[in-house]
């Protein structure tokens, strides 16, 4: 968590065994971060931006640093799905947390990744547009065999999963990548994530997510 001045960043970080705080002069500090993503780098694997006060640098660090492989990319997905659900409660205050994917290979079909804490027992959750392929007993198979749940009115499978499952976010991180690879995917750098967000208002980057993320970076909108 960091808090931006004109002059001075204030930045919280540590993890479960310690906290740190720590100034640093904002100018160069926003200049090796970027630099940082350029090179392929990442500081950090989400930054949310309420738009709260302090100054605003005016760029976003959305970069892109596509996995090796679909191992690394269900891993970055895991991890952020973890992540997520020990910070997102306190930073954005119970709000839902998405994205969309959508794969070159099958254009047009959504797939929407979410994590919502009010949904007691089913916090993590991932729905597939399925409404292209007839819904016929031999299709449920399938679809099950690559671990989804059931088959909404809309035309979508989905599943859901609760937080007090430690393995829930790599189950949904496998499901993910199984999916993207049975409807054709060959690489992960063919997945493009956008619509990414936590709530109404502010702005979340994932440039730690594993694959290609809207819009890469720039200045804020």
């Amino acid at each position: 968590m960091r808090w931006h001045g004109s002059e001075r960043i204030l930045l919280l970080s540590g993890d479960h065994g310690e906290a740190l705080l720590s100034a640093h002069e904002a100018k160069a500090f926003v200049q090796e971060e970027y630099s940082r993503f350029d090179s392929g780098s990442l500081p950090y694997t989400w930054q949310l931006d309420r738009h709260g006060p302090g100054h605003d640098h005016g760029w976003t660090f959305n970069g892109h640093a596509a996995a090796n492989g679909w191992a690394q990319t269900q891993e970055h997905l895991a991890q952020i799905l973890v992540s997520w659900a020990e910070h997102m409660p306190l930073q954005a205050l119970g709000d839902r947390v998405s994205f969309k994917l959508w794969a070159s290979r099958d254009w047009g079909r959504t797939m929407i990744v979410s994590y919502q804490p009010s949904q007691t027992d089913r916090e993590f959750c991932a729905f597939i547009d399925d409404r292209g392929h007839e819904q016929t007993p031999e299709r449920a198979a399938h679809m099950r065999a690559r671990a989804w749940q059931d088959l909404d009115d809309t035309g979508s499978w989905y599943t859901r999963l609760p937080e007090t499952d430690p393995t829930a976010p790599a189950t949904l991180a496998r499901l993910i990548v199984t999916d993207l690879r049975a409807r054709g995917t060959v690489f992960s750098h063919q997945v493009t994530a956008w619509d990414i967000s936590a709530g109404d208002h502010g702005k979340l980057w994932v440039p730690g997510l594993g694959g290609d993320v809207h819009p890469r970076r720039g200045e804020h909108f």
